[in-house]
């Protein structure tokens, strides 16, 4: 049996930045990272966006060069899997038989690219987007083809959508709402966006399934729809959501709930154990609520936070769950939490110029919930995030509206 007195579960951006954090407030403990990927700790969110355009290279998705791990002596377990947890005994096997004996453990499993379990999906040249691997496959596949397919409109789809787009390729989203992006955005602004990819060349076909794979040789050839059509394809991307992994947690007796759930300060149910990141359930003191985030920023600042803790900080997570998209010039930017809304105030018009876009404030019972940017300026945005985090109700939201109102102002 090894002894850690840290031991982190996960290569991602929650892992990765754990393991600076602790290394920052202790400079002695042991750390040792378990990722099951090849890899050291890399940034998925460019895996749809530049990374997958080729504006990106392989070493500017990584966080940190090998040698900063070497120099920090923070030891790198790739390929590796962590198999079972005793949390009483404090004890981690990994896959291969070793047992880690840990002071303090992080769990930022992260999560997996949902399966859609259609006739056909056996079949060569039908990828899901989460790895390096997967965005270099969908890369080669880019060059080697014509037409694409898309099954899910979300932004993950709708951002692969546009890179094939981009890259020359005929493609078409299948999104079984009525319009893309539809559990993500307001009606309006989805149909909006719908009609943006639409005329920049995607093939939109809402309202409709994914109903079979089909192929010749063993490879795809087409996509057969629920109303019967048949959309020809040299290869296809499935895009419809991501399940955490919660598994190692949820047989060692930790509270999972659509997640391991973990307190403000990320502490899970488990003594001496944390959880951050995609997989992380946690409690917002803002919106008063649990909320699981699939996002960047939330994955690198709990990280941060979550690894300060294991060295002997008491630190809360309280930022605002954000998140961006681009999709050609369009720039999405979004704080807050879209899920609740009663009433959507908008300032500009639902279009895109060269002076710049439009922003819309989500409300509940006049509180501030969210705040939807595309193409705004930064300053927006700073305001709008100062007015959620303060909570702020507004008598007449209609103020939000007018480009003749000072948000900075407004926001105190």
């Amino acid at each position: 049996m090894e002894e850690a007195k840290y031991v982190i579960v996960g290569g991602g951006l929650a892992g990765g930045n754990a393991a600076a954090a602790i290394r920052e407030k202790d400079a002695e403990g042991r750390i040792v990272l378990v990722t099951e990927e090849p890899h050291r700790p890399y940034d998925r969110v460019p895996l749809s966006k530049r990374y997958l355009m080729g504006a990106l290279s392989r070493d500017g998705v990584y966080l940190r060069p090998l040698e900063f791990y070497e120099e920090h002596k923070i030891e790198l377990l790739t390929g590796r899997k962590a198999s079972s947890l005793h949390a009483g005994e404090r004890t981690l096997t990994l896959d291969d038989g070793t047992v880690l004996r840990y002071g303090r453990l992080l769990l930022a499993t992260g999560g997996r690219p949902k399966r859609v379990p259609l006739p056909g999906s056996d079949l060569r040249g039908i990828f899901y987007l989460r790895t390096l691997e997967d965005s270099d496959a969908i890369k080669a596949a880019f060059e080697a083809s014509k037409r694409a397919v898309v099954v899910g409109g979300g932004f993950i789809g709708c951002e692969v959508a546009a890179a094939a787009r981009q890259k020359g390729l005929d493609v078409t989203v299948v999104e079984m709402g009525p319009y893309l992006l539809n559990m993500a955005l307001d009606e309006p602004t989805g149909r909006w966006m719908t009609d943006f990819l639409v005329a920049k060349g995607v093939q939109a076909r809402t309202g409709v399934r994914a109903s079979a794979f089909h192929g010749d040789n063993g490879r795809l050839s087409a996509l057969e729809t629920s109303d019967g059509a048949r959309i020809p394809a040299d290869f296809a991307v499935v895009g419809v959501g991501v399940a955490p992994n919660v598994e190692l947690a949820q047989a060692a007796g930790l509270k999972v709930d659509n997640g391991i759930v973990v307190d403000e300060t990320l502490r899970t149910s488990a003594e001496g154990v944390y959880g951050a990141g995609d997989v992380a359930r946690f409690y917002s003191p803002t919106f008063e609520k649990h909320l699981r985030v699939e996002h960047y920023d939330v994955a690198v600042r709990q990280g941060k936070i979550a690894g300060a803790n294991m060295a002997g900080g008491d630190a809360a997570f309280t930022d605002l769950p954000y998140f961006f998209s681009d999709m050609f010039e369009l720039k999405t930017h979004v704080h807050g939490d879209l899920s609740d809304y009663d009433r959507v105030v908008r300032r500009g018009e639902l279009k895109v110029t060269e002076q710049g876009g439009f922003a819309q404030f989500y409300l509940k019972d006049g509180r501030l919930m969210a705040y939807l940017g595309v193409n705004r300026k930064l300053k927006d945005e700073r305001a709008a995030q100062k007015m959620i985090l303060a909570r702020r109700t507004f008598d007449d939201p209609g103020v939000l509206a007018s480009e003749a109102t000072d948000l900075q102002v407004l926001a105190g």
